[in-house]
């Protein structure tokens, strides 16, 4: 009696069904398994929740308009907001409230981010934060790359003009470094997870704004309209 032959396609079969049940459960566990992001960009969030007591500020506390920074100084594409970020500080220095929140990438990624940080924090001691936040981007090649960027932070406090011996106790304790981790904590707590973002009020953009997205969000929002988000934001890091 002849035995019944067996299909050769059936193993294949099989194995595409077993394949795709595996890339099946994958999806399901990594939508189940994402975690949150408060902030969605360009959606107003009621729930985000900022302390700004020891950060940097421009502008009023009455003001209309709030623009929180979550930046980071090692940061190129926080280096390439930074036109659109004078123009804010410039355009709209007497409407706008502009407060800056560090947010210092992971050492793998930015391993002198959290030091600059700490420099620019010690500047602010002396009146001169945002004097070192513009040095600091400005000379970001360098000191980026530099086997001993403290040389080059000293040099930057020198050229600002301030007080050596009290910006050199200053850094070399790290006085600041709370402040900075309070605000890597916030950010967080927030959606924060790259740089440059900006929160304005309560409304989360991710990425380089140019002077005429910001144009095109603060001006309706200054008259009293909603704010509409800018097209084509440039990716971040």
């Amino acid at each position: 009696m002849n035995q019944p032959s067996s299909d050769p396609r059936a193993p294949f079969a099989i194995g595409i069904i077993i394949i795709g049940a595996v890339l099946l459960g994958g999806i399901v566990w990594a939508v189940l398994s994402a975690p949150s992001s408060p902030g969605i960009n360009g959606v107003s969030d009621p729930n985000l929740s900022f302390n700004d007591a020891n950060d940097p500020a421009l502008g009023s506390v009455d003001a209309k308009v709030t623009v929180r920074i979550f930046g980071d100084l090692e940061c190129p594409a926080c280096r390439s907001a930074e036109p659109g970020v004078t123009h804010l500080r410039t355009a709209y220095a007497d409407t706008v409230r502009i407060i800056w929140n560090d947010f210092p990438l992971p050492a793998s990624i930015h391993p002198k981010a959290r030091i600059a940080a700490n420099a620019a924090r010690c500047a602010e001691e002396q009146g001169k934060f945002w004097e070192m936040h513009d040095e600091l981007y400005d000379a970001q090649d360098g000191w980026s790359k530099s086997s001993n960027p403290a040389n080059d932070f000293f040099a930057l406090a020198q050229k600002i003009q301030l007080n050596e011996d009290g910006f050199r106790s200053c850094y070399d304790s790290r006085r600041h470094d709370s402040k900075i981790a309070d605000d890597m904590s916030e950010g967080r707590g927030n959606g924060v997870d790259a740089t440059p973002t900006f929160f304005i009020n309560n409304t989360k953009q991710v990425g380089i704004l140019s002077p005429s997205e910001w144009d095109a969000i603060l001006k309706p929002l200054l008259e009293g309209n909603m704010s509409p988000a800018p097209e084509n934001a440039t990716p971040v890091e």
